[in-house]
């Protein structure tokens, strides 16, 4: 055995590759060597040297001992729900996209077992199938909620908005995460577990179509179909997917219908028997309940306040709104301030309880949250100011 090359397992480098979603091209470009090169480690012709392995482990995003293991493991993959986006391209998820999928899960699987280990309950939320109306369930589930309609009226911005909505998921037990993960990649996904069920927004998006994707991914956890979803889905009468369902449970969720019925008709006279066909009417009205034009468009449709080519107009004149001019801004944060935005507080504030309990390491906390050792005290700090 050459003693400048690394012993790597063929099987879990060829596993690890493609579940970061790389082509064994593309992840030779990373590496810079030649793919007929990463060909033959993956068929155990040769080993890579230090400096390749060391490569591979960064562009990989995997411990080092991991490549030492005989066979992938069992647990760790991706699941197949999250192998593509579902939509109508159905497309297979980005690299960018697996990466930060695979990050929050590490974190979902890590907060359940601090909670078990505490002696938490599970997390009870009501069950639907998709054979349910998915606006009588929204209704239940909004009639639940500790937000009124009087006090979704009355937030004055969108980041009050997405607080809110984010704060009443969480004191349900849902974990809400903000993650970038890149524009025309995904909007969000869902992945449920019995301690921490966890709905994920990409920052990519414009706060209001944020908001909207919590609520269809919210909508996934009712179900427990974990999924990635990618396209907004046109209101078809004909189109029975999950991906509408969901569709149909955060629009009316986030939009009753007797608010809806008496903003739309006293300021901008919308009623049954005047239904809009105006891309800016929706769009104004959205404003007002913080939602999207889209989610608007949708309601709108569905509870006969609108002709039934609203929503397409909505799209082709306002699809430029669905993005997030900042990226999800944040460029002035600390590393810490940017981990609290991104996941919360409670998730953090779990992990923390689990240190201080000696349940795991320093060093363990700092690799699940990306960050090193002498930012946890600064993120200790800000926790504890949150609260």
């Amino acid at each position: 055995m050459n003693a400048s090359t690394v012993p790597i397992s063929a099987q879990v480098l060829a596993w690890a590759r493609e579940e970061a979603g790389f082509t064994q091209v593309e992840l030779a470009e990373r590496v810079q060597i030649d793919a007929a090169r990463v060909e033959d480690w993956e068929n155990a012709k040769s080993n890579p040297t230090k400096g390749q392995f060391s490569k591979l482990v960064k562009v990989l995003k995997r411990p080092s001992a991991l490549f030492f293991l005989p066979e992938p493991p069992t647990d760790a993959g991706m699941p197949t729900s999250f192998r593509r986006a579902q939509g109508s391209a159905n497309r297979k998820l980005s690299p960018k996209e697996t990466n930060q999928i695979r990050w929050a899960r590490r974190l979902q699987e890590l907060t359940a077992w601090v909670l078990q280990d505490t002696g938490a309950p599970r997390v009870e939320l009501n069950r639907y199938q998709t054979n349910q109306n998915p606006t009588k369930a929204a209704i239940r589930e909004r009639s639940n909620s500790s937000i009124s309609t009087p006090d979704q009226l009355a937030w004055q911005n969108l980041s009050v908005a997405f607080r809110e909505w984010r704060g009443h998921l969480e004191e349900q037990g849902v974990l809400v995460v903000q993650l970038s993960m890149g524009k025309n990649n995904i909007r969000g996904f869902g992945a449920w577990n019995d301690y921490v069920p966890m709905v994920a927004v990409n920052t990519a998006y414009h706060p209001t179509a944020r908001i909207f994707t919590l609520f269809h991914e919210v909508a996934h956890l009712l179900t427990r179909i974990d999924a990635a979803c990618q396209d907004f889905v046109t209101p078809t009468e004909e189109d029975q997917s999950v991906e509408r369902w969901c569709e149909r449970y955060a629009a009316t969720f986030l939009l009753p219908k007797e608010a809806v019925e008496k903003v739309a008709a006293t300021k901008y006279g919308v009623t049954n028997a005047s239904p809009t066909a105006d891309a800016d009417t929706a769009r104004y009205l959205a404003n007002r309940f913080s939602v999207s034009a889209r989610a608007m468009a949708i309601r709108l449709q569905e509870i006969g306040l609108a002709v039934p080519a609203l929503y397409s107009t909505v799209v082709s004149e306002l699809a430029a709104r669905d993005w997030n001019d900042t990226s999800g801004g944040g460029g002035d944060e600390s590393a810490c301030q940017k981990r609290i935005r991104a996941l919360g507080t409670p998730l953090s504030a779990t992990l923390f309880t689990a240190l201080d309990r000696g349940r795991i390491t320093t060093r363990d906390l700092a690799d699940h949250l990306a960050l090193n050792t002498g930012q946890l005290d600064d993120l200790k700090v800000l926790l504890n100011e949150s609260r």
